[in-house]
């Protein structure tokens, strides 16, 4: 029986799509053996990871809210006042990471019912780093694998986004989103012993209206316009790439969340029959 592997991709809001996904997945019986998930695609593939269904993860998307994005007013008011500009993020990311805590019970990464690697990258030494539920080998010279950490962390890590949210500090390492070296992380799964690896990417290129540009929708067209780019190199690895159209859907549009969850559900539906044909001696019920 070989095993199965499902990379998701970062993409913000988007990457509610990726539960809609899981649940096309379960419904027809394909197995999943293994995740690796990067920023908000980490948190997908975390909490299904450690035992959440795909029901718990649908009760879930209400709590992709604005209100996860938590400001932090005072450090900016002291700054300012002060003339200083350099406040690391606009955001603590510290709601971000009492959710996810809160949901596995703030358990260790270790403690993942699946097989689950989670990227972020050093700050400081510029390296891959993989959060990883089980010893693995590194799957190239310039990362490094880390698996006592708690979920919530690794999670907070992988989902911090320069400039929107402060790094993460952990012992004596501080950490930020793993989307600008790996957004959609095959090679993990490789590295995990994944023998057929489903990549959902959530990010694209695809040109959107930005008549009246804010500071938000630029940072996300340049965001997506990086990993767009970047992703073409990663997903050739894979043996199946899915890619649900979100292209109106902004990374930050939090009303659009069970949009994006009934968009992948939907797609998957679609691409079924091409998902059994490449997986079809890998389609069990047996279980892990």
């Amino acid at each position: 029986m070989e095993k199965v592997g499902v990379a998701l991709s970062g993409g913000g809001i988007t990457s509610c799509a990726h539960v809609g996904v899981l649940k096309a997945l379960e419904e027809h019986g394909i197995q999943i053996h293994a995740l690796a998930g990067t920023s908000s695609g980490a948190m997908v593939a975390a909490l299904y990871g450690y035992g959440l269904s795909v029901d718990e993860l649908t009760d879930f998307v209400p709590a992709f809210t604005r209100d996860v994005l938590d400001v932090d007013y005072k450090a900016l008011i002291f700054k300012l006042l002060r003339g200083d500009f350099s406040l690391p993020g606009l955001f603590k990311g510290k709601r971000l990471h009492q959710l996810i805590a809160h949901k596995t019970n703030h358990a260790n990464m270790r403690e993942m019912r699946l097989p689950v690697a989670l990227v972020a990258a050093d700050l400081k030494s510029g390296k891959k780093v993989i959060f990883a539920s089980h010893s693995m080998r590194s799957p190239c010279p310039d990362s490094e694998v880390v698996t006592d950490i708690p979920i919530a962390v690794a999670v907070q890590a992988s989902c911090s986004i320069p400039l929107l949210f402060k790094p993460v500090e952990y012992g004596n390492r501080v950490f930020i989103d793993g989307g600008v070296i790996d957004n959609c992380p095959v090679s993990a799964l490789h590295a995990m012993g994944a023998e057929r690896v489903i990549a959902i990417n959530m990010v694209s290129a695809a040109a959107v209206d930005t008549s009246f540009p804010t500071c938000l929708s630029v940072l996300n067209r340049a965001v997506s316009i990086g990993l767009a780019h970047q992703i073409k190199h990663v997903t050739g690895q894979a043996d199946l790439v899915l890619q649900p159209e979100a292209n109106a859907v902004g990374m930050f549009d939090f009303d659009k969340a069970f949009h994006c969850l009934q968009l992948g559900y939907e797609y998957a539906l679609r691409e079924m029959g091409q998902i059994k044909q490449i997986l079809q001696p890998r389609l069990v019920d047996d279980p892990v």
